[in-house]
């Protein structure tokens, strides 16, 4: 009987996780609020300034979608190793700050047109740039590269590293940290971000790889219900607006 119950609690379990549905864009406008899902630990697109506030491209943008649409908008944390499973759960309508677009991404949610171009990197401390101009340079014996979990720079640590000391940080911020501390030696982290780390703390974070690494090119994107059209196309047409090419001048952007 013990194991009877148990069954069905998880059944029923499963029952409750598959039925969460997605609100369509009738839904949202009713609700006059779009909720939208950030992990908040990636700059300049979403992150938390030195106020702890939420800040950020895409934070701008957000605020700028729900104006034009005439709506509320209330951002919901997440992390990355949970950001699809949230969007799924329905705890946002959509998803931004610094998603990557992958396959697997791509097959179960409606993603955006290309926010910005990117690539992976890697990053040091400035005084130790020349150490690490490339992949193997970096993955040998005694180099510490830290990596936060659940996203693309996971992906391609677990891929590529063999020989270097993985220390697996909390989160992005933690990774940084530790490149910060001089705890970790390396990092490896998207392009967008490595700039923009290079440029509010010099001769602290650099830039070590003079070109993206090789077949990691990829897009930033919005992610959302497959089935949500609407704002699917409310989305893309912010991006092809003036909005987003000021947004992108204001925070040091190439488009």
């Amino acid at each position: 009987m013990k194991k009877t119950y148990m069954g069905c609690l998880i059944l029923l379990s499963l029952s409750v996780t598959q039925a969460a549905v997605a609100r369509s864009w009738q839904d949202i406008k009713q609700s006059a609020e779009l909720r939208v899902g950030v992990p908040g630990d990636y700059a300049p697109l979403a992150f938390h300034d030195k106020r702890g506030e939420l800040v950020g491209f895409d934070i701008d943008m957000a605020r700028s979608l729900a104006n034009e649409q005439q709506l509320k908008v209330r951002f919901v944390l997440s992390s990355w190793p949970t950001l699809s499973a949230d969007l799924a759960a329905d705890k946002f309508d959509i998803a931004m700050g610094g998603i990557t677009e992958t396959p697997a991404r791509k097959s179960q949610f409606g993603l955006s047109a290309p926010v910005v171009k990117n690539g992976k990197i890697a990053m040091t401390q400035c005084v130790k740039t020349r150490q690490f101009e490339s992949l193997e340079a970096i993955d040998r014996e005694g180099v510490r590269v830290t990596v936060n979990p659940g996203g693309t720079n996971q992906e391609y640590v677990d891929k590529h590293i063999r020989q270097a000391q993985i220390v697996r940080a909390q989160d992005n911020i933690a990774s940084l940290q530790g490149i910060r501390s001089a705890s970790a030696d390396v990092m490896f982290t998207d392009l967008i971000e490595g700039d923009y780390y290079q440029s509010q703390e010099p001769g602290i974070f650099c830039v070590s790889t003079p070109n993206i690494l090789p077949g990691t090119a990829s897009d930033k994107v919005y992610m959302m219900d497959k089935d949500n059209l609407d704002l699917l196309e409310a989305v893309n047409t912010l991006l092809s607006g003036e909005s987003k090419s000021r947004l992108a001048r204001q925070w040091k952007m190439s488009e």
